[in-house]
């Protein structure tokens, strides 16, 4: 079997000194933005699509809450951003006293308090002195990570190892999981072994079993377990709901934990953090987790922009590496959706899991293809044999299960985006066949609930699904991305068919009001429609302000969702100009729900700035673009707005930056919009670097040109992106220019 390369050989390009008096990239991000605000990112130690995330808990949801003043352990799991918990395995906590009550009954008391001031989080390490004065410093390699604990002197060395602080031990206020239980058991005077089983995302039935090794360097001298509501005095091995460890290392000052992890078996968990960790030195580990991200921050090199800006982009990109996670062990390794341990297929260097696909689609995957087009390739097969394992792709997929969270058959346009901007290493007529196979075939599907209607139908009926047009919005760009995918594979048949059936949209835009409204199976439109109100609603949902027929949104958020399309769909609303007043309106408010305006927090809404360029008013997405990156992210850890769902709201950030949007699922391309900083060096996959610069005075774009050549569309694919240097030069004004990339040649091209 090839063994898997070291994510430090694959980060080609080489680093770009910093402009004088400017942070360098790895300073520049602050993992604390999105800690606060409903972010809902970690702060801990981790390494780009490690499979470790060492991070504080401050709640039992294994979240990490800047503003909540304890923190209850340092776990080793986390996902960045998602809407729902999840994870938090085997946290670990400095503690001053004798183990009293059973922590697995009530872990608050333990709790310890700390102070910001005292805090320190860089991508690779987390360091924070608690209230108890303990300084507790944590870094990682992939599947492993080291702890140093030191404690104040003359203070006891002690130690909580809690093997149930996972996350979703209730699925609802009124539901225990059904699937959650954990097991510690003491190995020798200076380890331990534990395993845990959880899931549950988003109350979902989804579920995991993972396992952990740990090795101290120094022998603990006593300790005591807990089981439940029970504590153990003088126990090895402790297994319920909630169990854990106490251990006593005495008067030592400085004590060390190497602990690795694995899905397969406590075996593996412990042969990773062998491999990974022959040693104990910790700068060591730490020096060379900074090397890996500052070598793939450095590929993003920028002058120009203020501290804040920096802050924000560098901090965007970071995010945006994060997941999907290493889920396969050093040996090859992994457990499958048949519940079964598979190797690694030919020419796969590592197993992934974590895919937010209704999220990451949007912009994530993309980046990832143009920068590491090996890891996002095995990505991809990583999906593929989840199908051939589990019958289906897996629709948001956590650990080696499917929570089917959010509608849309999403995996269709990871994948299909994912080749388009250069993942091509992985076994594609197979995706293609679990693609067509979901799209087409009706009985027991659950990657596509309500295939059947939307095919007899061409929509999904609002009465059968409450979120009939949102979902049928996402089957139509799913079905555009399997007719991209299928055309470049050279299945022009497939192609055929899929973009026509693309076209289904059109069935949900309503003649009367001109935009997409819900209909029943009758052909009939829900009544009591009004767009400017978002009615009616869609009732008992999470987000009460829901219209009918739209997940998380009303038909405003929704209806510009079909960027493969929108030729038609202006011409459906009235043509180019009308399109373009129900922009400027949509555009005044760029956060809410429940109105008819833009919304930053939630991901249709990503592509909308860059309608304006299809409808030949360039000018207005750049403006737009600029008052988005202005208004609604800070650098502060309230500063992404929304949860940042796996790296997909900082990459609305990051993309737009850049000057730049990849807005068609399916299709290598990007559409431009108005580069925020004066130079920007992209050391992208294949020997290709591509230089974005911007002359001129305020934001407005008057000229492009693409390797000193005039270009003069906004439309630019990256198959036009060579080996070597490429130029991507802007010069802008401070009023919009309303003539360039207007004419008819100069918009981006049909799709159809």
């Amino acid at each position: 079997m090839r063994a898997r390369l070291c994510l430090v050989m694959v980060l080609a390009a080489a680093l770009v000194a910093p402009v004088s008096a400017q942070k360098a990239p790895y300073d520049a991000v602050n993992p604390l933005i999105g800690t606060a605000g409903g972010g809902n990112t970690f702060p801990g130690a981790t390494l780009p699509f490690g499979m470790v995330q060492w991070s504080p808990d401050t709640n039992a949801d294994a979240w990490y809450k800047y503003d909540e003043a304890s923190i209850r352990g340092f776990s080793l799991t986390h996902v960045s951003g998602a809407g729902c918990p999840l994870y938090g395995d085997f946290a670990v906590l400095p503690v001053a006293g004798e183990l009293g009550a059973s922590p697995g009954k009530d872990f608050g008391p333990y709790a310890v308090g700390y102070d910001h001031s005292k805090e320190i989080a860089q991508p690779g390490y987390y360091a924070v002195t608690l209230a108890n004065g303990v300084r507790v410093e944590v870094t990682t390699t992939e599947r492993a990570g080291i702890a140093r604990f030191t404690f104040p002197e003359g203070a006891p060395a002690r130690l909580l190892v809690n093997a149930g602080s996972s996350a979703n031990e209730f699925i609802n206020e009124k539901q225990a999981a059904d699937q959650y239980e954990n097991a510690i058991a003491l190995k020798g005077a200076d380890g331990f072994a534990a395993w845990s089983k959880a899931g549950h995302f988003c109350s979902t039935g989804s579920h995991y079993k993972i396992y952990a090794a740990g090795a101290f360097d120094k022998a603990f001298h006593a300790s005591a377990l807990w089981q439940d509501d029970a504590v153990m005095q003088g126990a090895k091995s402790a297994q319920g709901k909630h169990s854990g460890a106490w251990l006593d290392f005495g008067k030592e000052r400085v004590v060390q934990l190497k602990v690795g992890i694995s899905f397969v078996s406590e075996e593996s968990a412990r042969a990773n953090a062998t491999k990974e960790l022959p040693g104990w030195d910790f700068e060591q580990v730490h020096g060379a987790a900074k090397a890996v991200w500052t070598e793939l921050l450095g590929r993003f090199a920028t002058e120009g922009g203020t501290e804040e800006q920096r802050t924000l982009f560098y901090t965007a990109v970071y995010h945006s590496f994060l997941s999907p996670n290493l889920f396969s062990d050093e040996d090859g390794r992994y457990m499958g959706f048949d519940n079964t341990v598979h190797t690694l297929v030919a020419g796969q260097h590592a197993q992934y899991a974590n895919f937010s696909d209704w999220d990451i689609y949007r912009n994530t995957v993309q980046l990832q293809a143009l920068f590491f087009p090996e890891a996002a390739s095995d990505m991809m097969q990583s999906l593929v044999n989840d199908a051939e394992q589990g019958g289906q792709l897996p629709r948001w997929e956590a650990a080696n299960d499917v929570t089917y969270v959010m509608s849309g058959d999403s995996p269709v346009p990871v994948i299909a985006s994912s080749y388009a901007f250069g993942a091509r290493h992985f076994d594609a007529e197979t995706a293609l066949k679990w693609m067509v196979k979901a799209a087409t075939e009706t009985a027991n599907n659950r990657e596509r609930p309500f295939v059947a209607e939307y095919l007899k139908l061409g929509y999904v009926p609002s009465d059968e699904d409450a979120s009939s047009a949102s979902r049928t919005l996402e089957y139509a760009s799913d079905d555009f991305a399997i007719a991209e995918f299928a055309k470049a594979l050279g299945h022009a048949d497939i192609a055929a068919k899929f973009l026509k059936q693309s076209e289904n949209w059109k069935n949900l835009l309503d003649p009367e009001t001109k935009w997409i409204r819900p209909r029943n199976k009758d052909g009939s439109w829900v009544q009591g429609f009004d767009a400017e109100r978002s009615l009616p609603k869609r009732g008992n949902v999470p987000v009460p302000t829901d219209q009918l027929g739209f997940e998380e949104g009303n038909t405003y958020q929704y209806s510009f969702m079909v960027p493969f399309d929108y030729p038609a769909l202006f011409a459906a609303m009235g043509g180019e100009e009308e399109a373009s007043k129900r922009l400027d309106h949509f555009f005044v408010k760029l956060r809410c729900w429940g109105e008819p305006c833009y919304n930053i927090e939630n991901e249709p809404d990503f592509v909308v700035p860059y309608a304006y360029v299809f409808a030949g008013q360039p000018w207005k997405t750049q403006e737009v673009v600029t008052r988005i990156g202005k208004t609604t992210f800070q650098a502060k850890p309230d500063g992404i707005p929304g949860n940042d769902d796996l790296g997909a709201t900082s990459g609305v950030y990051l993309w737009n930056a850049l000057g730049m949007y990849p807005a068609v699922p399916g299709v290598g391309a990007v559409v431009l919009g108005t580069p925020l900083f004066a130079k920007a060096t992209l050391g992208l996959s294949g020997g290709r670097t591509l230089e974005i610069s911007r002359s001129g005075d305020g934001i407005y774009v008057k000229n492009v040109t693409l390797d000193g050549k005039a270009y003069a569309t906004d439309w630019l694919p990256v198959a036009k992106l060579q080996p070597g240097r490429n130029r991507l030069e802007f010069t802008t004004q401070a009023e919009p220019d309303t003539t360039r990339a207007t004419k008819a040649a100069d918009l981006p091209p049909s799709l159809r």
